[in-house]
């Protein structure tokens, strides 16, 4: 290495004639694991059975994952039903699922996020189901079913304690009536959403499931028997009860437990690696500031590590002196401020081969740190940090582009 000194800093250099890994992309790289999110989908259909359904959340770009990546793997894999939050993720995905699950299977994409009268028509176009307690917005479908000469299937939501969409339990029949009267409209299930479904002996849960199927109950007195979905990842953990015709795995799929006291209930495998690639190595002195705010001082001659990943590419802000990483099996801290495009760490320790040098990959998450761990020094859930993964950071599938 060669140590170029700038003031009290030493940038540390490759070597004349070393290779200074100029073929791999500078920017950070979220690798999906494919064969791991199979594993996952084959660990809900063990929990469940055979006779109930399952309908993969794919939502928010599959919580970060790469939704037509994710959606293709699990289509692969025989998934047939998928959930998304809005008609353009369906619009989206519709080409890619049937791709992937072959011309002669059919496949569903359900919007969950809820819509307006006005977007029936880019639904019917995408050829989307659509979960809905607004009886405006099944008139609309209907409207615009009948004039393509198509039949929009719906699920009927309803609010048995989540209080944020749905139509209140006593309120179903009635609805379901003015519902069937609308031509160019099927209403194909009833589902409901669950507030604490982790906690395994709480009465909100059980309150929310007993109101799901007294509904159901009297729906089916009047005539109507729908399919039914309830379970999310939590309650398909820990709530057999509530798995009834399908379930909507979301989190799970991609390796995480929906809250930590269910980890080890089924054998999830991490999905994503989140990868940043070193750019510059530089030694700074005691007492030397780094970062925006000079937040971290340095207490002992330090290497330093700059990465180029930060808050703009999902990597929090409020990360800056409490994370850590891996690089090359050593785990290091995080020091200063993370930057919006870069993130700095304290590589003094690393000592393998000769240290790190620039184009090393650092492990930002994966399998060491695991993303919850990350996610609690954050003071957030692993849901968002995955999520808030920016568009601009690179997917591969695991194997790929390497």
């Amino acid at each position: 290495m060669v140590a170029l000194v700038s003031g009290r800093v030493a940038v540390i250099a490759a070597p004349f004639g070393v290779p200074t890994h100029s073929s791999l992309a500078s920017g950070p790289v979220a690798r999906i694991d494919t064969a791991a999110l199979v594993h996952n989908l084959e660990q809900v259909r063990r929990l469940v059975g055979p006779r109930v359904g399952v309908l993969a959340m794919v939502k928010s770009n599959a919580y970060g994952h790469g939704a037509e990546i994710c959606a293709g793997a699990l289509a692969k894999a025989g998934c047939r039903a998928f959930g998304v939050a809005t008609v353009a993720e369906a619009a989206a995905l519709a080409p890619v699922v049937k791709a992937a699950a072959g011309a002669k299977q059919d496949s569903r994409i359900a919007v969950f996020g809820g819509l307006l009268p006005g977007e029936a028509q880019a639904a019917v176009e995408a050829g989307a189901e659509v979960v809905t307690q607004e009886l405006e917005v099944i008139r609309a479908l209907g409207a615009r079913a009948q004039a393509c000469g198509v039949q929009v299937a719906v699920h009927l939501k309803i609010d048995t304690g989540m209080h944020r969409l749905g139509v209140a339990p006593g309120d179903v029949v009635e609805f379901m009536k003015a519902a069937a009267v609308v031509r160019g409209v099927r209403v194909a299930a009833i589902c409901s959403h669950f507030a604490q479904a982790e906690s395994v002996t709480g009465e909100v849960t059980a309150g929310q499931l007993e109101a799901m199927l007294a509904a159901d109950t009297a729906l089916r007195a009047a005539g109507f028997a729908p399919a039914r979905h309830l379970a999310n990842s939590a309650a398909i953990l820990t709530r057999p009860e509530a798995h009834l015709d399908m379930v909507r795995p979301g989190i799970m799929l991609y390796g995480v437990a929906p809250d930590p006291s269910l980890r080890g209930r089924a054998d999830l495998r991490p999905v994503m690696q989140l990868v940043a690639h070193v750019i510059r190595v530089a030694d700074v002195g005691v007492g030397e500031g780094v970062g925006y705010g000079h937040t971290f001082h340095a207490a002992r001659p330090t290497r330093l590590a700059t990465v180029r990943c930060g808050y703009a590419d999902g990597y929090p802000r409020i990360l800056g002196n409490v994370a850590t990483a891996s690089v090359r099996g050593t785990r290091v801290p995080l020091v200063g401020r993370i930057c919006m495009d870069h993130a700095m760490f304290d590589v003094t320790d690393v000592t393998e081969a000769g240290g790190v040098v620039v184009g090393d990959e650092v492990t930002l998450w994966g399998d060491d740190p695991e993303v919850e761990d990350v996610a609690n020094k954050a003071g957030t859930i692993a849901y968002e940090l995955l999520a808030r993964v920016a568009a601009r950071v690179r997917r591969e599938v695991a194997g790929e582009g390497r």
